[in-house]
């Protein structure tokens, strides 16, 4: 079993049950556990006494996933089950990939996870019916440390971690990570590769670097690691900033530096620290409504800032926290309304326009209007505080920052997906199969004279070229210029140009010689009438899709940007978490690539420093 942290129960308890205004509790801490014989996978099963106090709650609620959150998760449990005696909760440790594997199939009703949810986790939460929602608890610093003997690793560099870590790495010893260091053999442990502290640890130290080694001791079980740690006088590992500071007696925090002078952990509450992250909780939402369920995940918010600090984690600013728990509530039922001005990108828009109808779906009395008037135009709208919410396939350039920072409006980017540009033509061509990037140079150069297809390539046949693409207002129309015409006098202006992807699609297939490029969503939407040319960059002929790999030319991210002044209307700000929640699943689905989990958590992270400021 995972030992409870009982010197701070009956101080929290009290608390919960002063600002409760409740009686009849017990003040007594809630027993500790035994501690499970060397399990990868740990439960603890937490129902307090029947008293006649008891709240007329019963049921039972079963969680698993993250270490990390454990006693996050565990703590809130105690207090849960002191004021509803009859519910018994079972919170179990598997780390975070093995909770979902469990929460994915509905076997549990809350999945604790130190990271975000992966691409192949949604998949199997999709193919089992699981929708979630996915709410932000807290905030940790993962921990470098080793035994309190060693008073020469004070701090390591981020090369020098990876240098130990890597997948590579033949370092044994310690004098071979720096010159002035003892002979001494370094003993490794961390946990395990379902765990959310690993992913959260090789994307910060060694994913270029091949991943993580795979000979050190692993275990999900944070309390086998710092005995580990702690018993070895080589000892080196990493977790969570709670059982550092449970177990500061016998371990010392390694600063860490990442370019910027040595920081311990304790730097994340300064913003200062490299390897901090978020923590959250999803919630089945087939659950959501259950009234045992519903009165715990309200409750974890009402103990959350206490509880989060006295187990050594970072608690959310209070308007960070306020706004989980208003999305929780709206998720739950309680009403929003309001009206929301978008406009933008014609790319971004099958995303932000699924988005508006989930949303909408949820939240009937909230009005969303998505407008489509090209990046560009969008930002003509936006910077002057027409619109709340601009969507761009491009960043913001400098004369439209200009723009907006004559208005006095401030603004956040955050990227919500990767678009790989398409370029096509119709069905019936079946010579244009594969263009290099100098043929399309040469077609669409400002001072391109090709009107013919057999100009293009000696083996094409002697048919017209009838080209179409998006107007110069569009950020597809910036980024194929800077890809492919910037150093050729820009592009070529004798073409039909539209806003509206659909005019572009149509023009193509219902033209023999037609060429024309926008983003993959509109080509997988019309994939009956339009073949996609793969491009050759020097590298071979890859088609638009080689993006979900990283290998495609053609690829960009994808940007909304959000107004400041918009960020304390609540159905704004709902929206926009919505728009995180909802992104995985939406993203692939019109036909873009998701970012990658990091990509995504740096999004989140900047939106909630951003919408708490």
């Amino acid at each position: 079993m995972i030992r409870s942290k009982s010197k701070f129960w009956s101080l929290l308890l009290v608390m919960v049950l002063v600002l409760a205004a409740c009686g009849g509790g017990s003040d007594d801490a809630a027993e500790e556990a035994e501690e499970s014989g060397g399990e990868e996978s740990a439960t603890q099963t937490t129902a307090a006494p029947s008293s006649d106090g008891s709240s007329g709650l019963t049921g039972e609620i079963l969680i698993d996933g993250s270490s990390t959150v454990f006693p996050i998760t565990q703590a809130v449990a105690e207090e849960f089950t002191a004021l509803n005696p009859d519910v018994q909760i079972s919170v179990g440790v598997s780390g975070t990939g093995g909770g979902f594997k469990k929460f994915c199939p509905g076997e549990t009703d809350i999945s604790d996870a130190s990271r975000p949810i992966k691409a192949k986790e949604r998949d199997l939460c999709a193919e089992n019916g699981t929708t979630y929602t996915e709410l932000q608890v807290g905030v940790d610093a993962l921990s470098v440390v080793v035994p309190t003997s060693n008073d020469f690793a004070t701090c390591l560099t981020t090369e020098e971690l990876g240098a130990i870590w890597g997948a590579d790495s033949t370092v044994s010893s310690w004098n071979q990570v720096r010159s002035s260091f003892p002979d001494i053999a370094i003993d490794l442990y961390g946990p395990g590769t379902d765990s959310g502290t690993f992913d959260f640890f090789n994307e910060e130290i060694t994913e270029d670097l091949g991943g993580s080694r795979s000979d050190y001791t692993a275990s999900e079980d944070d309390n086998v690691l710092v005995n580990g740690v702690s018993g070895s006088a080589g000892g080196l590992g990493y977790f969570g900033l709670a059982y550092y500071e449970e177990n500061k007696d016998k371990l010392t925090a390694v600063q860490v530096d990442a370019g910027d002078g040595c920081v311990g952990p304790e730097g994340a509450f300064s913003g200062t620290y490299g390897l901090a992250r978020p923590l959250f909780i999803y919630v089945n939402d087939a659950k959501a409504n259950d009234p045992v369920i519903k009165a715990f995940v309200d409750f974890y918010f009402d103990s959350l800032d206490p509880i989060v600090e006295a187990v050594g984690y970072i608690p959310m600013l209070p308007d960070a926290a306020a706004r989980q728990l208003e999305y929780w509530q709206v998720v739950t039922g309680k009403p929003l309304s309001g009206e929301i001005l978008i406009d933008g990108s014609s790319t971004v828009f099958p995303i932000t326009q699924a988005v508006a109808e989930e949303f909408t779906a949820v939240h009937p009395n909230v009005n969303i209007s998505v407008g489509v008037s090209g990046t560009g135009g969008g930002f003509k709208k936006f910077c002057p505080g027409e619109t709340m919410i601009s969507d761009a396939s491009r960043p913001i350039k400098d004369k439209e920052k200009a723009l907006c920072e004559e208005n006095g409006v401030n603004y956040l980017e955050v990227q919500v997906g990767i678009d790989a540009l398409s370029v096509v033509v119709p069905t019936s061509n079946d010579w244009a199969t594969c263009l290099t990037t100098a043929e399309l140079t040469s077609i669409w150069g400002a001072d391109s004279t090709i009107t013919n297809w057999s100009q293009v390539r000696a083996g094409f046949p002697d048919v017209a070229i009838d080209l179409y693409g998006p107007g110069t207002d569009s950020g597809t129309f910036d980024f194929f210029n800077e890809e492919l015409t910037e150093d050729n006098g820009g592009s070529r202006s004798d073409y039909t140009a539209s806003e509206d992807d659909n005019v572009l699609v149509n023009g193509v297939s219902g033209s023999a010689g037609g060429l024309g490029y926008f983003g993959l969503a509109y080509y997988e939407e019309n994939k009956d009438k339009l073949t996609a040319v793969q491009v050759d960059a020097g590298d071979g002929c890859q088609p638009p899709e080689a993006a979900f790999e990283g290998n495609y030319f053609l690829a960009r991210p994808l940007f909304i940007y959000i107004a400041e002044s918009a960020k304390g209307m609540s159905a704004v700000r709902e929206f926009v978490d919505f728009y995180f929640v909802a992104m995985d699943a939406i993203v692939p689905a019109v036909g873009y690539v998701p970012m990658l989990a990091e990509q995504k958590m740096a999004s989140l992270m900047s939106w909630s420093a951003f919408s708490r400021g």
